[in-house]
């Protein structure tokens, strides 16, 4: 859902929120997982159209609010930091910075226009930075091992610092 106003026929500003709640729950070899993605972000654009018409470039800024969370139910002994734990459960938490920065381009059919209804589409990219991990367990995990493995999610995860956005909408102009 986003709000729009145009200043000058080159240049307007938007700001919006988006959600997405997606759940996971499966069993997998011999662990059961219940995991919880949630996408969601307050946004504010300016918008320059170079050809005062339609096409537009954006920049803006997100408040991200972004992450996984979850935990995973093991059956079986379990590596940790190279060695074999039997555990009840291992919590995981992945966040992001929470402002990350918006590039994008689009179209908006409504621009400069006088009709009410119309379309919009966008193609852009946020940075996020590397997100965060948490990993917790049993009491019984030796910390360095917790460590260790922590480790080696977040080499993993260092490389998701970009997330690529496609939109699509109506759009109404009172």
């Amino acid at each position: 859902m986003e709000v729009a106003k145009g200043f000058t026929p080159n240049f307007g500003v938007r700001a919006g929120f988006n959600y997405f709640s997606y759940a996971y729950d499966a069993t997998e070899s011999d662990v059961s997982y219940d995991f919880e993605l949630e996408l969601k972000s307050f946004a504010v654009f300016a918008d320059w159209h170079p050809f005062k018409g339609a096409f537009r470039l954006s920049g803006g800024l997100l408040i991200n609010g972004n992450g996984l969370s979850g935990n995973a139910k093991p059956t079986a002994p379990v590596d940790i930091g190279g060695t074999d734990y039997t555990l009840n459960s291992i919590d995981l938490d992945i966040s992001y910075n929470a402002l990350a920065p918006y590039l994008g381009l689009g179209w908006d059919t409504t621009f400069g226009d006088n009709d009410n209804w119309g379309f919009a589409f966008d193609l852009g990219l946020i940075y996020s930075g590397s997100p965060e991990a948490a990993l917790s367990t049993d009491p019984t995990v030796s910390a360095t091992d917790i460590e260790k493995e922590k480790q080696e999610l977040q080499n993993d995860l260092d490389s998701l610092k970009w997330w690529p956005v496609i939109s699509a909408g109506l759009v109404y102009q009172f």
